[in-house]
């Protein structure tokens, strides 16, 4: 069966939800599927790299308008299409019920938990995911979300998101030392690492304020943290006045990041519920790129991530992601055993390849898709 993927998010614009797309799509049959989304620039060079169809709109957002609603059929019937998947559930998802062909959506999570708790908004996005023939949920948490604003089961494939576990390794002692040198981190070093967007969702505020509490017994400890966010002055100020040994290396590159995770000892995020629930984290694909290097993780648990990290086995996932003082007693039993933290990070590496490898992932995406 072909189809057509509709989105406002794909490459060469920069995103995770640009990259999981992309990660899904462009391991299908390049000829079961084509691909209608915005301009960007670098798309023309980028789309003349890709082996499958890509048509870009003049108009820089894709809205529920009824020109988009012909511009999809359009493409549809130009290309052989059998249905539509529609990215994301809302807006798009609001011209679904009046395309020519059946339709797909994708649900990620932010796009249904503030739709799905306001009573209007929840019966627009039930009516769309009802319309729909089926639902690619990027996790379990996204596909509970959309079977609460329906008020019933829905036919859902969840197809949380990857990692290139080719490319995201665990590194030999050698190349350790290497990617540490090149980070700036003694070879010593005790490494807590954070990398995501610095915003107050994620809570590397709490594993700050843990560093602080650990720092006086512990003199080789480092939280390294790579990335930047409206959230770096805050926490910047935080760690002085803490006097926390944090260390921030602002954006890492594409090609670097493998190496970062490779420096660490373990990867910490406090991720956490903000608005009474309407902001909560999707899935945590950071917790996964931290599993497939094999390093164990820490997680606040908040919508999605403990689905990413297993507790007890992959790593830890705290129910309280505010409190310093319990993530600080989690890093310190961490850091003293180093065996567990072995066993833990094979046992990671062992799931990422077998549950969130790309290709694994393809494949069930391509079953549900019917190519």
């Amino acid at each position: 069966m072909k189809h057509v993927l509709v989105t406002n998010d794909f490459p060469p614009k920069i995103g995770g939800i640009q990259s999981l797309l992309w990660e899904w799509w462009r391991r299908l049959p390049p000829e079961s599927f084509a691909v209608l989304t915005t301009p960007h620039a670098g798309a023309a060079d980028f789309d003349a790299t890709q082996s499958y169809r890509i048509e870009r709109t003049r108009e820089p957002v894709l809205l529920p308008h009824p020109w988009m609603v012909s511009r999809v059929n359009t493409l549809a019937s130009e290309f052989g299409a059998d249905f539509v998947v529609l990215d994301p559930a809302l807006p798009l998802g609001l011209i679904g019920s009046a395309l020519r062909l059946p339709y797909m959506v994708v649900l990620h999570g932010a796009e249904v938990t503030v739709p799905g708790r306001l009573p209007l908004s929840r019966q627009v996005l039930g009516r769309v995911l009802r319309g729909a023939r089926h639902v690619i949920a990027a996790g379990g948490y996204p596909a509970r979300e959309g079977e609460h604003a329906a008020g019933r089961a829905l036919p859902v494939t969840v197809v949380p998101p990857g990692v290139d576990t080719d490319r995201f390794v665990p590194l030999d002692a050698g190349a350790r030392g290497a990617a540490r040198r090149k980070f700036g981190i003694a070879d010593d070093a005790e490494v807590v690492l954070g990398v995501s967007r610095l915003v107050p969702r994620k809570g590397f505020d709490t594993v700050i304020r843990a560093a602080a509490i650990l720092a006086p017994h512990r003199p080789r400890l480092r939280v390294v943290i790579g990335s930047t966010g409206r959230d770096e002055p805050r926490l910047r100020a935080l760690a002085r006045t803490t006097g926390a040994p944090v260390d921030f290396l602002g954006r890492i590159a594409h090609d670097d990041l493998p190496g970062l995770y490779g420096c660490a000892d373990v990867f910490a995020m406090m991720c956490r519920n903000r608005w009474g629930g309407l902001e909560q984290e999707g899935f945590g694909i950071v917790f996964v790129e931290a599993a497939s290097c094999g390093v164990p993780q820490i997680a606040g648990d908040s919508g999605g991530s403990a689905e990413a990290v297993e507790d007890g086995v992959t790593g830890q996932v705290m129910g309280d992601p505010n409190d310093a003082s319990a993530l600080a007693a989690r890093l310190a039993s961490l850091l003293d055993d180093d065996a567990r933290r072995a066993a833990m990070g094979r046992a990671a590496r062992s799931r990422a390849v077998a549950e969130f490898d790309y290709g694994v992932l393809a494949a069930r995406l391509g079953a549900t898709l019917g190519v």
